[in-house]
């Protein structure tokens, strides 16, 4: 008995043993089993669509044609590759969750081409990964183990043999060697099209028609394509923009043109309107800050004001509580090119980045053909989202960088606001230029916000030691780092001759709504987490505190630039700007990318799956707001896209070049 019990056992090990020198024919199965788990798992981070039949047939299918070609490999080889296809789509994987923490979006081809920026982001990237996140790489070490026993089942010497017999084979065999892998390949392939393409498909003649024309929200996509079909489609549609795309038809870029002489005629009505110009040939200083959000304004915490010193100038200037930033995945650089050039940020990438060379009309060229002097301040590489280009492009008089500043307060990722705020003061009175427009770009509320410890004036109570917390802090410190700037300017007696305008120039990425309910004390509505990440600060200074009032008008970062040529009487003739000043009673909606919008009476989100009817209506009329039917925001929401289409199509194209040279010939 226990002879027989020994000799299956032997004959049990034999088997696995030999069924795992045949790793290589059924390692495919295996990866995509193992991917398969993890995107399932990563749709249930994301939570931005359920994991439904279809979806999970196009991510199969993605898997197989990922791995289709390692068939035709031997098996040493063939065992290899698919451990570090494992780790490699693994990494991808990850850093899709990564990066989706931060910016509520996924990993494109353009932001791959800034993947040298990823260094500087080495303290938010590792706040943002989990302890749950180790199981995207859990199967790793298997693939490798398994790899590594193929490998030492065939190496060399155990097959020398082997390879001597194939060497001497006869050509017919070798043939029909090659015939046993195509067939095999072949059919994996086809398996793998078939399960992308007929769900894909059934869903572009369904509920997503029209998705995949122009640019669009990311996340609808992915909700049809799936996770690596989202990639390989990503890739596939900037291969075409940049390498295969056809001429741009006459017909879309006069309607192009179009569109902005319909927006030029209400931008025109500014002209006729209450300051217009009436503070011509005052400096301009606009203070873009990191991070920095409405929520703060007027709230106090342990018995402090967050921002005393905000709030104290907010009293004292237009606010407007209503201001929206516009931004997608350029962040800071997309602040940057809404405010200054008036344009709706790229759906993917920075324009900073992938189209840095472009003509545009932005508030350098627009202020210096009035005779200003056009500075930008920031505190850090020059290199970095390609501002030296970009800046050179948009036709500043001089960009201080990193180069320029003496590094006396290290905070965060260079230097603390306080100090940059001075020694920028002392940039514009060395430079003894009037008027002058200067832009000054913060950053010591940078994500994660880990202020010094001397830093953290504040008692944040139950928020100690949560990012929340910590950014609260973040911004008390720049409050008081703007309360110095303000004395700063008083000091050197420019203060009754400059305008001050400060914005936030986008969200924190704290999606943590309990925190927030510590914070506010109270549950946070759906409505409530998207308006509290759109929301951010926006107040004009005048000259001796005139024209002080709350402006309670739906404004966005877009509006920067005709709201600064209102002010300083400039016409908005042959300027092409989408947005329209935000002290005009000319009434637009304020667009976001994955297009959403607000005109102050409603606010549409969108829903993940792109279809206009299923997204959320709320109606702002009343005290609080309601939801309504979806009908009401139907129409703003086809305009909102139409805004951002044409927007891509202008920027892709650089057909602003094109319209500067008709005009020019006119």
């Amino acid at each position: 008995m226990l002879s027989r019990l020994r000799t299956a056992s032997l004959q049990s090990l034999h088997w696995t043993l030999k069924g795992l020198g045949l790793w290589p024919l059924w390692g495919i199965t295996l990866l995509a089993v193992s991917l398969l788990y993890k995107l399932n798992f990563l749709n249930h981070e994301f939570n931005v669509g359920e994991m439904n039949d279809w979806k999970w047939k196009v991510n199969l299918g993605a898997v197989l044609l990922a791995s289709f070609w390692t068939i035709f490999l031997g098996r040493r080889a063939k065992a290899l590759s698919l451990a570090i296809l494992d780790l490699g789509l693994s990494f991808l994987l990850f850093s899709d969750l990564i990066y989706f923490r931060y910016f509520k979006d996924f990993i494109s081809v353009p932001v791959l081409l800034q993947a040298g920026q990823v260094g500087e982001l080495q303290a938010s990237i590792w706040s943002l990964i989990q302890p749950g996140d180790w199981i995207l790489f859990a199967d790793i070490p298997v693939a490798l183990a398994l790899a590594g026993w193929v490998l030492w089942r065939n190496s060399a010497k155990r097959l020398s043999a082997t390879a001597i017999t194939r060497r001497e084979a006869p050509t017919s065999k070798l043939r029909a060697s090659l015939w046993r892998k195509f067939i095999p390949a072949t059919l994996v392939f086809a398996i793998g099209w078939a399960l992308i393409y007929y769900p894909v498909e059934e869903q572009k003649n369904g509920w997503a028609r029209g998705l995949f024309v122009g640019n669009w929200w990311n996340i609808p996509i992915y909700n049809v394509t799936g996770l690596l079909g989202f990639h390989g489609y990503d890739t596939y549609r900037y291969a075409k923009e940049h390498w295969f795309g056809d001429e741009l038809p006459e017909a879309q870029i006069e309607e192009a043109k179009n569109w902005f002489a319909e927006r030029q005629a209400l931008q025109k009505q500014m002209e006729n309107e209450p300051l217009f110009g009436q503070y011509k040939g005052k400096n301009v200083l606009v203070v873009q800050a990191e991070a920095f959000q409405e929520f703060v304004i007027g709230q106090s915490i342990g018995g402090e004001e967050i921002t005393p010193n905000l709030n104290k100038l907010i009293g004292q200037s237009i606010y407007f509580p209503n201001f929206y930033h516009q931004t997608a995945q350029g962040r800071t650089s997309d602040a940057d090119f809404l405010t200054s050039c008036s344009m709706h940020p790229l759906p993917t990438g920075s324009a900073f980045i992938r189209f840095a060379g472009n003509e545009f009309d932005c508030v350098p060229s627009i202020v210096k053909s009035e005779g200003y002097d056009a500075t930008v301040h920031h505190a850090y590489d020059g290199s970095f989202w390609n501002r030296n280009n970009m800046y050179h492009n948009m036709n500043y008089d001089q960009f201080y960088n990193i180069k320029d500043y003496t590094i006396d307060e290290p905070i965060g990722w260079s230097l603390g606001d306080t100090s940059f705020f001075r020694q920028t003061v002392e940039q514009l009175k060395e430079r003894q230029k009037s008027p002058f427009y200067a832009l000054s770009i913060t950053l010591s509320s940078h994500h994660p916000f880990k202020l010094p410890y001397t830093n953290q004036e504040l008692s944040v109570g139950d928020l100690q030691g949560t990012i929340l917390g910590d950014y609260v802090q973040a911004a008390h410190y720049v409050d008081s780092a703007v309360g110095e700037l303000v004395e700063d300017l008083k000091s050197e007696g420019l203060w009754e001759n400059t305008i001050l305008m400060f914005y936030g120039d986008h969200d924190n990425s704290v999606y943590d709504w309990k925190l927030y309910e510590k914070y506010f004390g109270k549950p946070v509505s759906d409505i409530d987490k998207d308006r509290i990440v759109r929301k951010v600060p926006f107040f004009i200074h005048l000259p001796n505190d005139e024209n002080a009032g709350v402006v309670e008008k739906a404004v966005g970062q877009i509006d920067t630039t005709p709201t600064i040529m209102h002010l300083l009487g400039i016409p908005t003739d042959n300027r092409y700007l989408m947005g329209i000043s935000m002290l005009s009673e000319a009434q637009k909606s304020v667009v976001f990318r994955n297009g959403g919008y607000t005109d102050g009476k409603v606010y549409f989100v969108p829903s993940g799956d792109g279809i206009t009817g299923n997204g959320a209506c709320y109606d702002l009329t009343g005290d609080e707001p309601q939801t309504t039917d979806s009908a009401s925001c139907v129409a703003g929401a086809e305009s909102a896209k139409q805004d951002l289409n044409i927007s891509d199509r202008v920027i892709e194209n650089d057909l602003i070049a094109v319209f500067h040279e008709e005009d020019d010939g006119k």
